[in-house]
């Protein structure tokens, strides 16, 4: 059984897209009409991926690739496949099992949405880019990836896209992406470019996973340390845009628009995600340099502490958990930066279990057991409770600096402020109801249940001891409670006013003038540059003879031979039984004949 899925473990990319594929084509079948297909379609692709990540985590022993040639240019060969390993199997299958369980919860949230087969279609989708990116062999397959995550959540976050201040957000979700997309195609090039002139094996061009160590030893032998920095400064800005590091951690407030679902997905284990997995994959290369890994280092910790103050102000819960979530993500990468992957990773798992069951845990008409699961969570989260405690922990047991250990702390207090904060600013605000949906509330007990199996499993794994960050978190709760008892929480939702001031004054001249640098170029360089206006022009009269002599003809000649089709086929149906009698005969005649042509092939092949 565990050879036969190994062998097939690329199905852990193809169910998802072919599920994609099957809802979005049913359309055209009226097969969407029946929602519970697409309910049973979906949970099913979410389900074997779940399957197929366990039994080959378990089996497997060493990396295993599989891929063929998809691009040949001269001695250049761009593999496409899958590398399957410890890691990527781990992280996929955090994936799948919350995507799974948002898919749960989406039935129950979602049954009054039209169009519900579009919602269920980008959720595999997403799934399956999300797949694609962890399992990649190469950068430049990643990329691709890369780029179709960000094209699914701008997609998902506009779902309702006559919506028009959802459809704005994801278009600014999509276009601070686009930063970090930018900068980690530079690096991509970059590095293949140094490969190519430098590397005697011109394998090493594609940048694979398996000749990372060799790649990145050839090019710090063969680059200035400028240049090197340069490139590993590319990848950092790749990994920071995507995880919502400072000081790009702007879109992830705007992703808070999307539907609760998709908030929970994005939020948990996938796409803030990717840029954790990059970092991990690319540490042969930062770890080369030392200060390289203390820019990763002080970047996540600034980005934690930042972060965490903001949610402390933030009133709004969608966007104090997308805070937290900058902050929790700013604290793996400071701990890929000191080198423990194994604290980001527990880190990474832990975050994905508790932060999907908050967001679950927050709703339109919250009751007694929506406040219940939140502060369970928050519980988790602030490092009191299951894997929150080892999470927290375990990467502070491998801090050797006093300064970083005293940010943490404080850190540790304001996660534990802001939560206890904002639950208390929940039951205020609105009045819980007494109607239970328990639909609903299975997967959300469920990713609990996830959160206290996951400590259990690895209680015994790691080294760890209750400290400093376990007493600040208590601390944190304390401070919340007694500034409720006296009235004054509603005086921490004010910016300060050096942040206020940098926002409006600093980051809107710098964003103004880019915008109007871009607008030079486009207008300016671009508009006046004639090769390129008469290449444009080109295309667009190339591309209107292909719509109209290519395009609409394929298709009237396509109506034309299905309504030909038809007739044929409706003067066949002449319910005369001799008729049907001569249409069997011919079709067996023809079966028979075919058989005895292969027979004879094979015969005189024999031979």
């Amino acid at each position: 059984m565990a050879d036969i899925i190994l062998d097939n473990i690329y199905l852990i990319l193809l169910l998802p897209l072919w599920i994609f594929l099957i809802i979005m084509s049913a359309r055209f079948f009226a097969v969407y009409v029946n929602n519970k297909i697409i309910y049973t379609l979906t949970l099913l692709s979410s389900f074997f991926g779940i399957l197929l990540c366990s039994v080959s985590l378990l089996k497997l022993t060493a990396a295993i690739e599989q891929s063929f040639p998809f691009i040949k240019i001269g001695n250049f060969v761009l593999d496409f496949g899958l590398h399957v390993d410890k890691l990527s199997l781990i992280i996929a299958l955090v994936l799948f099992l919350v995507s799974f369980l948002v898919q749960m919860f989406s039935i129950p949230y979602m049954k009054d949405e039209p169009k519900q087969y579009r919602f269920y279609a980008y959720l595999n989708m997403f799934n399956f880019s999300m797949a694609g990116l962890l399992f990649s062999p190469n950068l430049f397959q990643m990329y691709f990836f890369w780029e179709l995550v960000g094209v699914m959540s701008y997609l998902l976050i506009g779902f309702d896209y006559k919506n028009i201040v959802k459809s704005e957000a994801s278009r600014r979700v999509f276009l601070m992406n686009r930063v970090g997309d930018t900068a980690l195609l530079g690096g991509i090039i970059f590095a293949s470019y140094l490969m190519y002139n430098y590397a005697g094996n011109r394998s090493f061009t594609t940048l694979s996973f398996e000749d990372m160590n060799a790649v990145t030893t050839l090019i710090s032998a063969y680059t200035e340390t400028p240049v090197f920095y340069l490139l590993c400064i590319l990848f950092i800005i790749g990994a920071a845009v995507k995880s919502a590091q400072f000081p790009f951690y702007t879109w992830l407030q705007d992703a808070m628009e999307a539907k609760l679902p998709v908030s929970a997905l994005l939020h948990s284990a996938t796409m803030v995600a990717a840029g954790a997995y990059l970092l991990i994959r690319m540490l042969p290369l930062f770890t080369l340099e030392g200060p390289v890994l203390q820019i990763i280092t002080w970047l996540g910790i600034l980005t934690a502490l930042i972060c965490s103050v903001l949610a402390s102000l933030e009133t709004h819960p969608k966007k104090v958990l997308a805070y937290s979530t900058s902050a929790n993500f700013g604290l793996m990468f400071f701990a890929i930066g000191i080198l423990n992957v194994k604290a980001a990773l527990i880190f990474l798992i832990a975050h994905a279990f508790i932060k999907s069951m908050l967001f679950l845990s927050i709703d339109e008409n919250e009751n007694f057991i929506n406040y219940i699961t939140f502060l369970l969570g928050g519980l988790s989260l602030s490092g009191l409770i299951f894997s929150g405690v080892i999470a927290k922990e375990f990467l502070f047991v491998s801090i050797n600096n006093t300064f970083f250990s005293i940010i943490y702390c404080v850190t540790a207090f304001l996660t534990a402020f802001y939560i206890m904060r904002i639950s208390l600013v929940m039951v205020q605000d609105k009045r819980l109801v007494n109607r239970i949906n328990l639909a609903k509330y299975i997967p959300i007990g469920l990713i609990f249940l996830l959160n206290i199996v996951f400590y259990f499993l690895i209680r015994g794994k790691v080294s760890y001891k209750i400290a400093e960050p376990f007493w600040a978190a208590l601390a944190g709760w304390a401070a919340v409670y007694f500034l409720y008892t006296k009235n004054l929480l509603t005086k921490f939702d004010k910016t300060p006013k050096l942040l206020e001031r940098f926002y409006n004054n600093v980051l809107a001249k710098i964003y103004e003038k880019f915008a109007k640098a871009m607008n030079f170029i486009d207008v300016k360089v671009f508009g006046n540059y004639k090769p390129l206006i008469l290449a444009s022009k080109c295309g667009v009269k190339t591309a209107g003879w292909i719509e109209k002599n290519i395009m609409n003809k394929s298709v009237s000649l396509t109506a034309d031979f299905t309504r030909k089709l038809s007739l044929w086929d409706m003067k066949l149906q002449s319910r005369n039984v001799q008729s049907y009698n001569a249409y069997a005969f011919i079709l067996v005649t023809v079966i028979i004949s075919l058989v005895i042509i292969a027979y004879k092939v094979i015969l005189s092949q024999i031979s």
